[in-house]
This record gives structure tokens, C-alpha cells and sequence, in this order.
């Protein structure tokens, strides 16, 4: 009956998408992020949170697909997040929230030895309780479930300096673990919003990630927050994924509605929410798309009662896993279209999100615009459909 369900509102998707006039791309000024934290405290949006009614979702269409069309993501996708960890509890947590929820099918670090890697995926595991850096990975995987809700996600831990264990990015375990298991657990998206600051391509890396996007996984890398056109941090200038070609890029727009603590950037600069690592041997260094980032719901632990609730914050951090979520949604839609789980090229996911994205021309600050999750869904249906 649920899938029956999906497929009549994908059907009037399709139709209304057919009838509805081209979205007039904003004006720039409402695009560029604003600088800074807001400044005041803001009301919990858990009650904005279920039926997605916060500017943050009503402001790219995700309220329409996935709370007045019910649209959850199928068992055939699958959502890689590499992060800084995960505790047991906030893993608990993530699952069984009963406003938005994501099924965590396992947990991949590095064994204590840095020899072999170790698969979790029991959520109680003793393993986990020598994590420490966990909130960073709670918040980007909040987002997720937002709105794409039931998707299944696989964690993998990234060093910590005072974690005892987990990979860095040039592990070749890591990825060769990723590609081994693409087709298994239905990988189609990897997304990551941790900076480095070393270069960590290497042949047999780039080997792999040619394989994973052939395989229809695209790979999203945040562009960084640091407010400087080579995102020059303290010492060092810091360097996202990103930086290399088989990686998209995602910044954060303004797409606030609140009246306290809002600080518009100047126009004419790059905005703090979409800077990215540059020099002269980089081959990828522009943002491609945006999505909201600052005054998002993410889970957070409340200081006074030590539970889980939603509040606002700002970063590229989380504009990223909101187009994972995005995309999880485009693939979920090109599924019902197709009629089996045949999943799309990573250049027809790219198409769609073109189709519905805010800007028709390129801008090097801004790259597309943001994804419109409702034009997005109807179009992935759509191509679905011509598919069969």
C-alpha cells in the first residue's frame, strides 16, 4: 500500500511539475550567507522540526515532498557520512527519534593497531565508548534526517588527536572499503564536512573514486567557513575534498526570516559560508551548489537537562549532508519513475539538480544556487519514467 501511496504522488509530482512555471532565480543579495552567529537566543524549532514548517525546509520545497507528499527514501540508498564519530547514545537517538529519524546500518573505523579496519554495527558496542569527538557527526547526521527520512546511513570515523582510533583521509582502507562494499549496501552518496590540511590524492584513490562514480556515487565535500577566499585558518590554509574534481562542492545561503541576530554580508566579497582551500596546482576550487546553513535545526545536547533537542546553527557543515538529503530524495524519485532500483549516473543526478536549481547561469561564489527538493523530485521521477 506504501509504495502504492509513493507512486500516486510521484504520478501528481509529475504533473504539476509538467504545469509549473520556471522559478525566477532570487536576486543575489538574497543568496549571499551572512557573516557570523546569530546573536540572540532563538525558540527550539523541535515543533518545526516533524512536519518540516521551518524556513529551512519551506524555503527549498523539502516540506512539500516529504511532509505533504509522505515521500521517504527507499531501501535502495544508501548515505556514507565520514565524520568525526558517534557515541552509542547518540546513535540510539538518531534511530529511534520519533521526529526524524535515520537507520545507522553500521559504524567503519580504523582498528586500534591502524592495520585493519573494523565494522560496527551494534549500536551498544564497547568500541564506541572510547569515542570522545562525537557532536560534530550527531549534528551533520540531524540534518540528514530531516528529510531524508529512513534513509540508511554508514559512519565512518575520521582521526581525532584525542580519539584513540579512526581513519584520515588518505587511508586507502577507507576508500577501498567504500568501493568493496559500493553494491552491497547500495551506496550512491558520500558526503563530508571536515577540512585537512594536507593533500591526499593518491593514484590508487583516485582509481577508486573514478570506480565509485562510474558505479552512480556522487561525492559532496562542504566548502569551509573561514571567510577568506583560500580559507586560511590560524597557521595553514585548510582543505576540503573538495579541492579535487571528483568532489562537489556545497556552500550555505541566507534564507532567513528571523529578525534577531541577522548580519547580511557585503555583497561585493565572498561570503563566510563559501570559502574554499585554492592554489596553484588545485583543479576544484569553485562551490557548485548551496543550500540553507545558517539557522538549520540540528540535534544538540541542552546544557541544562543534558537531552537531545533541536536548535539553530550555522556552517557549511550542515548545507552539505541537506543536499545528500536532497539528493537521497532524487534518487528515491527516479526509483519510482523506473519502477525497480536501478539507480541514475552520477551526470543524470547532476542534470536534475541543474533543472531545479535557483540560478541558470553560473556564478563562482554562488555556483548554481540552491536545489529546489520539489522540481527535483518531479524531474528524477520524470527521468524514471522516460527510463523504462
Amino acid at each position: 500500500m506504501f509504495i502504492k501511496y509513493v507512486k500516486i504522488s510521484a504520478i501528481f509530482l509529475f504533473f504539476v511539475i509538467c504545469l509549473s512555471p520556471i522559478p525566477i532565480c532570487p536576486d543575489i543579495s538574497q543568496i549571499l550567507s551572512f557573516n557570523g552567529y546569530p546573536t540572540t537566543k532563538v525558540p527550539n524549532p523541535s515543533s518545526k522540526v516533524g512536519d518540516l514548517q521551518d524556513t529551512a525546509y519551506t524555503h527549498t520545497g523539502a516540506d512539500c515532498v516529504v511532509d505533504y507528499y509522505g515521500i521517504h527514501i527507499d531501501d535502495d540508498v544508501t548515505i556514507v557520512v565520514i565524520d568525526y564519530g558517534l557515541s552509542s547514545d547518540y546513535w540510539e537517538f538518531l534511530e529511534d527519534n520519533s521526529i526524524a529519524n535515520i537507520d545507522i546500518i553500521g559504524f567503519l573505523t580504523e582498528d586500534y593497531d591502524e592495520s585493519t579496519v573494523k565494522w560496527i554495527t551494534n549500536r551498544n558496542d564497547p568500541y564506541l565508548d572510547d569515542q570522545f569527538y562525537t557532536n560534530h557527526g550527531l549534528h551533520v547526521c540531524s540534518v540528514i534526517a530531516s528529510i531524508a527520512r529512513d534513509v540508511e546511513v554508514i559512519f565512518i570515523d575520521l582521526e581525532k588527536s584525542y580519539d584513540p582510533y579512526g581513519f584520515e583521509y588518505a587511508d586507502y582502507k577507507l576508500w577501498e572499503w567504500i568501493d568493496d562494499h559500493q553494491s552491497t549496501y547500495d551506496i550512491d552518496i558520500v558526503t563530508t564536512s571536515i577540512s585537512t590540511s594536507s593533500n591526499f590524492k593518491t593514484t590508487a584513490i583516485e582509481q577508486i573514486w573514478d570506480n565509485l562514480i562510474s558505479n552512480g556515487v556522487i561525492m559532496l565535500s562542504a566548502a569551509g567557513n573561514n571567510g577568506n577566499y583560500k580559507n586560511y585558518y590560524i597557521y595553514s590554509y585548510m582543505m576540503y575534498p573538495q579541492y579535487y574534481s571528483e568532489w562537489y562542492c556545497v556552500g550555505s545561503i541566507n534564507h532567513e526570516t528571523r529578525e534577531s541576530g541577522q548580519k547580511p554580508g557585503n555583497k561585493d566579497e565572498l561570503s563566510s559560508f563559501s570559502s574554499w582551500y585554492e592554489d596553484d596546482e588545485t583543479d576544484n576550487h569553485i562551490v557548485n551548489w548551496l543550500d540553507p546553513g545558517n539557522g538549520i535545526p540540528i540535534l544538540k545536547t541542552d546544557p541544562v537537562t543534558y537531552t537531545l533537542k533541536w536548535y539553530y546553527a550555522w556552517g557549511t557543515s550542515f548545507s552539505t549532508p541537506y543536499l545528500a538529503a536532497i539528493i537521497a530524495l532524487v534518487i528515491t524519485g527516479y526509483h519510482s519513475g523506473i519502477g525497480s532500483s536501478t539507480d541514475p549516473s552520477v551526470q543524470k543526478v547532476i542534470d536534475i539538480l541543474m533543472y531545479a536549481s535557483s540560478r541558470s547561469t553560473f556564478h563562482v561564489k554562488l555556483g548554481y544556487g540552491y536545489v529546489d527538493a520539489y522540481l527535483a523530485y518531479g524531474r528524477a521521477y520524470t527521468e524514471g519514467r522516460l527510463a523504462r
